[in-house]
């Protein structure tokens, strides 16, 4: 979770007007890991591939935490 000091620093990022553009190819990321964790071979890929799906998911989600952050001033 961002707390507001972070969130003022990601606020230039969020804000921009490529942002959208950002959250398309991290999309894409995140379908192509799915697919990834469907055909995983090893143990050790497949925590590979989890650990990138929450790093994407988390990208994904982070202009709406910004967003919270800012509403609620934490």
């Amino acid at each position: 979770m961002l707390n507001k000091q972070q969130a003022k620093k990601l606020a230039p990022l969020l804000n921009n007007k490529e942002w959208p553009l950002m959250v398309e190819y991290l999309g894409e990321l995140r379908e192509l890991t799915i697919r990834g964790l469907a055909t995983a071979q090893s143990e050790s890929e497949l925590r590979q591939l989890q650990g990138k799906l929450a790093l994407l998911e988390m990208l994904l989600k982070l202009k709406s935490s910004h967003e919270a952050v800012i509403k609620n001033g934490n």
